[in-house]
């Protein structure tokens, strides 16, 4: 990889400058492309043109016709510009863009072209940051110097707008150290109490040689979420690692506990980045920061885990040339936390020291390609291991080398056998610490976001009522740590889960109402294994739960623990025992659906525990009798009904055969087609069948038509029902679904309609499930008619829906069977209270989701969930 020669320098390319401001994470104008942005939007030309370049662009069309522009830019509207001239790590020179004889353009342009002055003033007027953010963008770029451009945007945020190198190259001389020279460290770490983040607080001070970092778990709270120790400066990196030895096994012996553990490496926590700050006696200098960059920097990227470290180089710490100046020289901050172990960290000191001591000798050509900068930040180790033999080449010329030959081989070896190191460890083991037999109990703990606790004025301290489902327990409100970027997530103490039997895997949401905080929902799925056709919908239930902080568990009536009040049930997170649910979805199907144990479950749960059902007792009743069903129905839908009568004798089956030709004898509790039987008259007489016999046998007589019935009878009866000749399609006959759904706010929603097509009537093992769209369009070539048809179906659904409401009260889901007959009127078919979702088998994947997620919401509501979503 060859120099960057300076007279190519990257200023000169303005859009690979903004590339690389934008790598290093510097505000700076943004690059977009013409295809996929947003309008308006500037264009401009290689190479400086005095502002003469810009070109607002309005659209697209505009954009891509534009054949003067080489590069695009998003359009910002400044305040106010400034212009800052940087040399060697400082700002020399301010400027602020003064208007004179301004040609007014549609985007102003502060040049002197179009009759802008630039006025000097005091550097001191000029933020801090946007004074950093300057020497930082010059820096990267690898120049000495050069002047920034900076505008301020109309909310006080600053952004570089131009960056240009000096005319002539200015040389900033390379100056050894005096020797010898001090050095020092804070190195921060984290503890964590059964893999949950444990405030540094709980067992260190703020000040001293061993304290905590100035960052708060939350502004205000008193928390402190990272360890940190300062130890002794020293002139040797071998006193100085004495030091920190002695510091670190004094914390150990503070927290002497075998589940807590001690944390090192870019980011032990999700945002809490842990830094190895290194102190220098010597002043800081341009030379020494980018040898430290090279030449200790880019080789722990090569063992810092990568998936962390890159998000740590996000952060004001984590970059490249990150330091901060002081009374005794400076602070480098760029590394990561490099106490994971002993070794590694004598290591680091005496490559430090080393680096140092020899920054005027070693050349930096490697730093500011852009190839190496963009690996860095991504945590491209494969790209970044390619420089190694170069590193380590000009750091064994270095005449201090041979002092640091044992330590620094240890750490070579290690970059150049690959890997990196975990962060998850326990850093006492690897220092000899001594880890306690005792646990640490922080008690019955939940972590709330202060936007949450503010929302329902609860206060940090305070005790409150949890409840997981019908499991209740006190517990102490504490800050939660992620509040930065999960604002509506609750943290459980290992205490307070077991308590309510929760899975440590899930991260639940939480309301208040009455002073009582509620986790969840949890719902409970109640069926009978095997789920067989099932298993796919319950796990995309549960899949899609999670996404929303609620919890789904699946159980059968022999898994519940009446006098514990648990449940053994399986979700996610694997077989356990659960809590009482709040809400239950009945989906069990068995044929012992009706059997006295599934029903005293039903009843126990929802009228002795008071837990409401999606759908509910009253509902199943009066589906699983067919005859009470019509009734609810014909008194405002007898139109869309086959005609039907109570069987009460064999006139009634003589006189329906004689009207249609063409019957179906009915259990009134039966479902799934099972003692359905079909009857039909011909002129050779009598013939059935059932779905155990799928093609028609003759029978001799009505009697014998009667006395076959013994072998079907249920304990309510039958119903007799006319034949409906349906429509067909590609011989299959014709059934049309519609799914309806409750959502969030307790409305109902027509959530999908499907066809289904059979090869003959009680023969469903071979359906064929499609979009109804397509159906429709194979029987009906018109749009028209078609849409008639979806109009009536849907009118017709809720309609049925709000009329079994009536009947029965609330309840959450239901789907409606329709056919058309032969003269093209809809008939229902029945109404469906566990419907199987079919929309996987038609193609519909948007509407299974939108199936389950209504039901989710709807579920929560039934919680007492205030939810706004369909």
């Amino acid at each position: 990889m060859g120099q960057m020669n300076e007279d190519l320098c990257v200023a000169s390319d303005k859009e690979l400058a903004l590339q690389i401001l934008h790598i290093h994470h510097i505000p700076a104008v943004e690059i977009v492309d013409p295809k996929t942005c947003s309008y308006p939007i500037v264009g401009r030309k290689y190479g400086h043109h005095k502002g003469k370049d810009l070109l607002i662009l309005s659209s697209r069309e505009q954009a891509l016709e534009e054949d003067e522009c080489d590069y695009f830019t998003k359009l910002y509207v400044m305040e106010k510009e400034y212009r800052l001239e940087v040399h060697a790590l400082s700002v020399v020179k301010a400027e602020e863009a003064i208007p004179q004889q301004v040609v007014y353009q549609e985007l102003p342009v502060r040049t002197e072209s179009y009759g802008w002055a630039w006025q000097e003033i005091d550097s001191a007027l000029i933020p801090a940051d946007w004074v950093s953010m300057a020497i930082r963008a010059v820096y990267v770029t690898g120049h000495a110097s050069g002047t920034v451009k900076i505008g301020e945007l109309a909310n006080g945020t600053a952004i570089i707008v131009d960056l240009n190198p000096p005319a002539t190259s200015i040389a900033v001389p390379a100056v050894a150290p005096p020797q010898p020279f001090t050095m020092g460290a804070d190195i921060e770490f984290m503890l964590s109490c059964d893999d949950d983040l444990l405030p540094a607080s709980t067992f260190f001070p703020l000040e001293g040689p061993i304290g905590c970092d100035a960052r708060q778990i939350e502004q205000d709270s008193g928390e402190y979420a990272l360890a940190e120790i300062r130890p002794q400066q020293a002139e040797s990196p071998h006193d100085l690692f004495r030091n920190i030895m002695q510091l670190l096994q004094e914390a150990f012996e503070r927290v002497p506990y075998d589940n807590v553990q001690f944390r090192a490496g870019s980011m032990p926590f999700p945002g809490y980045q842990c830094g190895g700050h290194i102190h220098f006696g010597i002043p800081l200098s341009l030379s020494l920061l980018r040898a430290l960059d090279q030449y200790l920097a880019l080789p722990m990227a090569l063992i810092e885990e990568p998936r962390t470290a890159k998000r740590r180089r996000q952060t004001k710490h984590g970059g490249l040339g990150r330091y901060r100046e002081k009374p005794y020289g400076f602070e480098y901050l760029t590394l990561s936390s490099w106490i994971l172990e002993p070794e590694l960290a004598l290591a680091v000191l005496c490559l430090a020291h080393l680096v140092a001591s020899h920054h005027h000798e070693l050349p930096c050509d490697l730093l500011f390609h852009p190839l190496v900068q963009r690996a860095y930040y991504q945590g491209n180790q494969v790209f970044l291991r390619q420089c190694w033999a170069t590193l380590k080449k000009q750091l064994i010329r270095t005449a201090s080398y041979p002092r640091y030959e044992r330590e620094l081989t240890q750490l070579f070896n290690r970059i150049e056998q690959g890997g990196s190191l975990p962060e998850s460890h326990d850093i006492r083991r690897r220092w000899g610490g001594t880890v306690g037999k005792t646990s640490y109990e922080p008690g019955m703990i939940i972590q709330i976001p202060k936007k949450t606790r503010l929302k329902f004025h609860l206060l940090e301290g305070q005790t409150a009522q949890v409840r997981a489902g019908k499991s209740m327990v006190p517990a102490i409100i504490r800050s939660y740590p992620y509040s930065f970027y999960r604002s509506n997530v609750v943290q459980l103490s290992r205490s307070l889960r077991s308590q309510l039997s929760l899975p440590k895997e899930w991260s639940p949401k939480v309301s208040c109402a009455n002073g009582i905080l509620t986790l969840g929902p949890i719902i409970g799925i109640l069926a009978c294994r095997p789920y067989e056709k099932q298993t796919a919908y319950f796990q995309l239930l549960c899949r899609m739960a999670k996404e929303r902080q609620m919890l789904v568990y699946i159980f059968e009536p022999q898994d519940i623990d009446w006098e514990k009040r648990l449940i053994r049930g399986t979700s996610l997170y694997g077989d356990a025992f659960f809590p009482f649910p709040a809400v239950v979805y009945d989906r069990y199907l068995s044929p012992g659906s009706h059997n006295s144990e599934v029903n005293e479950t039903r009843y126990k749960l929802q009228y002795v525990y008071d837990i409401p059902f999606i759908n509910s007792l009253a509902l199943f009743s009066l589906t699983g009798n067919k005859w009470e069903t019509y009734q609810v129905l014909s008194a405002n839908h007898q139109e869309y009904l086959p005609d039907t009568r109570l069987l009460k004798t064999p006139a009634d089956i003589a006189e329906m055969l004689d009207r249609y030709g063409e019957i179906f004898i009915k259990p009134l509790d039966g479902a799934l087609s099972k003692g359905v039987l079909r009857v039909i008259r011909r002129s050779t007489g009598l013939f059935w069948m059932d779905a155990e016999q799928p093609d028609f046998q003759p029978v001799a007589s009505m009697q014998e038509l009667v006395a076959m019935l013994d072998r079907y009878q249920g304990p309510r009866g039958f119903l007799v029902q006319e034949g409906i000749r349906r429509k067909a399609i590609d011989n299959h006959l014709l059934e049309m679904r519609v799914y309806m759904h409750k959502n969030g706010k307790k409305k109902w929603l027509r959530t999908g309609m499907l066809a289904r097509l059979t090869p003959g009537v009680m023969k469903e093992e071979t359906e064929i499930d499609m979009r109804l769209s397509l159906a429709l369009a194979k029987l009906y070539p018109d749009e028209a008619d078609r849409r008639r048809i979806r109009e009536q179906l849907a009118a017709v659904a809720r309609s049925v829906v709000l009329a079994v409401e009536e009947r029965v009260g609330a309840f959450g889901e239901l789907a409606v069977d329709f056919t058309i007959d032969q003269y093209d009127a809809l008939k229902i078919l029945e109404i469906n209270s566990k419907p199987a979702n079919l929309f996987m088998y038609a193609d519909a994947y948007r509407l299974r989701l939108v199936s389950c997620q209504r039901l989710l919401h709807y579920a929560a509501a039934l919680a007492g969930y205030e939810n706004d979503e369909n």
